[in-house]
């Protein structure tokens, strides 16, 4: 019985409609389908049919279709199955160019689908194949825990905060060529008494509602600092990067409060560092900007993130004291299939270099990825590919380790 690793299913569970006006080309693909394990399979010749069999049987796990069907044509199906949860993830039939993949592929997330791939004309069992093995569905754990958060409300997180229950993780950025970690960005998670461990996807926008982020930040801060102190002391050090929210610039009261954890732990800040997302059309007023200096006056990084995929503008390396960016994580996705992000990698790279900047890629994910940075002397990457979000105790180990390594080649 063959398993998707995906879905982590049975082949044999998935429920899946071919929708080809073709009928020796339909059949094709049935065939293709039943040898690739797949025992639930629909089909039907044109997109009014196909609705109104899926009304019949059932919602299906997958669809694969042509986008030029006669009569009501393959774009118009999916929108109307999509509206109405009848299907979950797309697979194509026609051979898609690439500019034409870019479209379906963001049509498709907006509606709430996956798109699986092109699987082209003639239909292939390998393409078939590996896009079926592509097919992941939401775990149903994180489903309840999203279902728990929603009941979690300000009075919550104040009694969290008080009693110690947020915790820093450490999202490693590591050396292109070596895999060695530079720096790390710390993100909050909360160690509920009830809930278990949650994201911070999960509670952050009730801190942010509720205004707790200077509170949360500090707290961060005071744990990455004592982290980043007590492996000092074995002689290793790495960057800290903390997210910060723009509503934190309009007053000077953290950035002293940042002021005074520092000289608490005798930093010099060089090894500390603030990573800004502008959210919406940001303008930084007087008081804003005298907080990015103010913290860049401590010694203190300042990284733009999601360079490319918000509202941040070339305007703001030159009006604004940022000296590290952040390429975002959506320009990765296909990499190795879309020049056009390629292409934007490669200029904000060489912008970086211009500039003088700091520069780290996010969203690595696989070895392709790793390699087409490697060609374009990216130096820094960050994402699952290097490390997920570690532990302080993992993180301890792992940098521990690879001064061990260091000193044993030495």
């Amino acid at each position: 019985m063959d398993f998707y690793e995906g879905l982590n299913v049975p082949a044999d569970s998935l429920r899946v409609l071919v929708l080809e006006n073709h009928a020796f080309q339909r059949s094709i693909a049935v065939k293709m389908l039943g040898q690739l394990g797949c025992r639930h399979v629909f089909e039907s010749a044109y997109a009014g049919e196909a609705l109104a069999l899926l009304k019949q049987v059932g919602a299906v796990d997958i669809v694969v279709c042509d986008l030029r069907l006669e009569g009501m044509d393959g774009l118009e199906f999916i929108q109307r199955a999509a509206q109405k949860a009848l299907i979950k993830h797309g697979i194509v039939s026609c051979g898609l160019s690439a500019e034409l993949r870019r479209g379906v592929i963001r049509m498709v997330s907006l509606l709430g689908l996956s798109f699986l791939g092109d699987a082209g004309k003639p239909l292939k069992i390998e393409t078939l194949g590996h896009l079926l093995d592509s097919c992941g569905a939401p775990e149903p754990q994180a489903q309840a825990a999203v279902s728990e958060a929603n009941c979690l409300d300000e009075c919550d997180v104040r009694r969290g905060l008080a009693n110690k229950e947020f915790f820093a993780f450490y999202l490693p950025r590591c050396d292109v060529l070596s895999g060695s970690i530079k720096g790390v960005d710390v993100l909050a998670h909360w160690d509920h008494p009830l809930q278990g461990l949650l994201p911070p996807s999960l509670f952050m926008p009730v801190i942010e509602r509720c205004g707790l982020l200077d509170e949360m930040l500090l707290t961060m801060l005071d744990q990455g600092l004592e982290l980043q102190r007590e492996l000092m002391v074995q002689g290793i050090g790495f960057r800290l990067t903390f997210g910060l929210h723009t509503d934190q610039l309009s007053s000077r009261h953290l950035s002293l409060r940042i002021k005074s954890l520092l000289q608490f732990y005798r930093s010099a800040g060089m090894g500390i560092g603030f990573e800004l997302t502008p959210q919406g059309l940001f303008e930084p007023s007087a008081m804003g900007l005298e907080s990015l200096i103010r913290l860049r006056l401590l010694g203190c990084d300042l990284c733009l993130g999601d360079f490319g995929a918000n509202q941040a503008s070339l305007l703001h390396f030159c009006q604004l004291p940022f000296n590290q960016l952040k390429v975002a994580g959506p320009f990765m996705t296909d990499l190795e299939n879309q020049p056009r992000n390629r292409a934007v990698i490669k200029s904000c790279l060489m912008l970086a270099d211009a500039l003088g900047l700091g520069v780290t890629v996010a969203g690595v994910e696989n070895a392709g990825q790793h390699l087409i940075l490697l060609d374009m002397n990216c130096a820094q990457g960050q994402g699952r590919y290097f490390a997920p979000p570690l532990s302080r105790d993992d993180l301890s180990r792992r940098l521990t380790s690879s001064v061990s390594l260091m000193g044993d080649e030495s």
